[in-house]
């Protein structure tokens, strides 16, 4: 049975990871550089610092991506990644210096375990942030006024039509286990699509017909994502986009997959003079730094009013995730 390492590795395969630790080789050149201009030669001396820099970092960056789910199961891969950035810088200096091979891995190594110790830092750091950044999440999500006009509308349906209300009080209570999942448990994009339609359902009881919802779902449903990534969303646009205006509102969520980005984009009519809301900024900056904690630079979140509609675009990288996918959301 494989082991893992005492401190759990970075991912290496990670857009912010990669700039993170490029970011140690290219100050260095900057200084080298800086430095050159006080002496002759100064362009050949900088050329001969990016040359012992810059190969052996690339390289190293390579290696440890291709070899980063092995690491992750070696019991000391931290050992193995100062490892191979020794060896990686010692075969540049080699090949295109033609110079010693000791002192560029000497540097290299303790270099690379100053990194590793700042990643490991950074990742415990995060840790309670993922926490505070989860109950932000939800103070701008559970809304008093969410809860008090789902339970008004299942009360208004008990005599009339019980059946409706036990759906309301049914997807009230899914909406909120769901709040109470923990958030660091990747959910799905059929989960996401489903707690987005019990929302929806619970508003059209409440707002009837002129509520429309089209989805336009291009993507497939085993794509893993942050918990409750949809649903807010939604909330913003019937809180923001249907209830201040008149007539039938139709809100369109699409998703599909492009050169392995997926794409989420939710689109709603907008008031043309809208109320500035700070709830609204609260919940977009809360799933921002969600989305941060789970993809770090590898995600995106934008949002943009053009001509009366209100766009909101979320794109991360597509990973499948083990839980099945309902098919049936397609």
């Amino acid at each position: 049975m494989p082991r893992t390492s005492p401190t759990p590795l970075p991912d290496f395969r990670n857009l912010g990871v990669m700039l993170r630790i490029l970011l140690l080789p290219l100050a260095l050149l900057f200084a080298a550089g800086t430095q050159a201009l006080a002496g002759p030669e100064p362009l050949w001396r900088w050329l001969q610092s990016a040359l012992a820099l810059l190969p052996g970092s690339l390289l190293t960056l390579a290696l440890l991506a291709l070899a980063g789910p092995w690491l992750a199961r070696r019991r000391r891969g931290d050992v193995w990644v100062v490892l191979i950035a020794g060896a990686s810088f010692a075969l540049c200096q080699w090949r295109l210096l033609a110079e010693p091979i000791w002192p560029a891995p000497l540097l290299a190594m303790p270099a690379a375990a100053a990194l590793l110790h700042y990643l490991s830092l950074r990742q415990r750091a995060l840790s309670p942030a993922m926490a505070e950044a989860r109950l932000a999440a939800l103070q701008a999500r559970i809304r008093p006024h969410f809860l008090f006009n789902s339970l008004n509308a299942a009360i208004a349906l008990i005599r009339s039509r019980p059946g409706q209300a036990e759906d309301v009080l049914v997807n009230l209570a899914e909406l909120f286990r769901a709040q109470m999942t923990a958030p660091d448990r990747a959910s799905t994009l059929a989960r996401e699509i489903e707690l987005a339609r019990m929302y929806l359902a619970i508003e059209a009881e409440r707002l009837g017909p002129r509520l429309r919802t089209v989805w336009r779902i291009e993507a497939p449903l085993d794509a893993a994502l942050p918990p409750l990534v949809l649903q807010p969303l939604v909330e913003n646009a019937v809180y923001h986009g249907a209830e201040q205006l008149a007539g039938e509102v139709e809100i369109v969520v699409s998703a599909r997959l492009q050169n392995g980005q997926l794409e989420l984009t939710l689109d709603n009519p907008a008031p043309e003079t809208p109320a500035p809301s700070a709830g609204n900024r609260m919940a977009l900056s809360n799933l921002r730094e969600r989305l941060a904690l789970f993809f770090d630079a590898e995600a995106s979140l934008s949002s943009e009013l053009r001509d009366g509609r209100y766009r909101t675009r979320i794109r991360l990288p597509y990973r499948r995730t083990d839980r099945p996918a309902d098919d049936r959301l397609n």
